[in-house]
């Protein structure tokens, strides 16, 4: 194990303390043997959520009281992008809520160092996340459909399709509202399969699902993963309370909309950037940027 990682893992035991953490978040594929992933659970001494890429990756032996595991997408990310999904998604399983505390233990993407430690007060930390994070999901969407979603856009960002930058809009939740504020732009691709063939949690739905990314339009996806629709033209009737950020454009702007007008939650996919932008109740709740380069990449 690095030096470096050694070390700051066992300061991080004397931060959380200091500071009043609840949790600590450790991104764990730095470590690649789960003798020397105990010593570092061990030596943290503290509440820990291990974030992992790995499928099936499970806390070490003898520690899972102590650690919760979260899984992000296998893709390369910036050290926010890392913390930003973790925390999104911890905060869906309800590891982590409103008004806590979050010591971040995280570094360069596959350099297989832990090199950064960021403190989080969820729910107040404005620069990396709106107050509602704390809570993003919907009441009818489950954890596992928006952690679904999140890797799907992950991997367009920063993948595209076929070598092509991709821009798309998942809409999640509150599907009869949103089918209402909307209307067709082409055949729903979707229309007349069994809902059991056309489940966003089905990895055979994968390569179909990126597939027709590419059309214009918005995905509206029930909150138990049920695409109900593809190339959907969103014409909500709620204008926006504050003006989004510069940059973002009109399908930024369509996504920000739904989600005044209904309770549902939108992942946006900017063509040009491959940034992520997810909304909810009008508002940008984080954005996740897509790697500008090799392991030089900063936060």
């Amino acid at each position: 194990m690095k030096t470096l990682t050694r070390s700051m893992v066992r300061h991080a035991h004397a931060i959380a303390r200091e500071v009043g953490a609840r949790v600590i978040l450790l991104y764990a594929d730095v470590v690649e043997e789960d003798q020397d992933l105990s010593d570092l659970i061990q030596d943290v001494d503290f509440r820990v959520i291990l974030v992992s890429r790995r499928v099936g990756f499970r806390a070490p032996a003898g520690w899972d009281e102590l650690c919760a595991v979260v899984r992000v997408p296998d893709i390369r990310m910036t050290r926010a992008g890392q913390i930003k999904i973790a925390t999104l998604v911890a905060s869906a399983e309800r590891l982590v809520r409103v008004g806590d505390r979050i010591l971040c233990l995280t570094g360069i993407d596959c350099s297989g160092t832990i090199d950064t430690i960021i403190v989080l007060d969820l729910g107040s930390e404005l620069e990396m996340f709106a107050d509602t994070a704390a809570d993003p999901l919907p009441p009818d969407v489950t954890s596992a459909v928006f952690e679904r979603l999140l890797t799907l856009a992950s991997e367009l960002g920063v993948e595209g399709r076929e070598g092509r930058p991709v821009g798309t809009l998942f809409v999640l939740g509150d599907h009869e509202r949103v089918l209402s504020h909307s209307h067709q732009l082409v055949i729903n691709p979707f229309h007349g399969y069994p809902e059991t063939e056309r489940n966003v949690l089905d990895p055979s739905l994968e390569e179909t699902v990126k597939e027709f990314s590419a059309i214009d339009g918005a995905f509206i996806i029930r909150g138990d993963g049920v695409i109900l629709s593809a190339g959907r033209y969103l014409a909500p009737r709620t204008k926006l309370d504050q003006p989004l950020p510069q940059g973002l454009g009109t399908r930024h702007e369509a996504a920000a909309a739904i989600t005044a007008s209904t309770d549902a939650i939108a992942i946006c996919i900017s063509q040009s950037t491959g940034t992520i932008s997810i909304f909810k109740h009008g508002r940008l709740i984080t954005d996740i940027a897509k790697p500008r380069g090799g392991l030089s990449d900063g936060l």
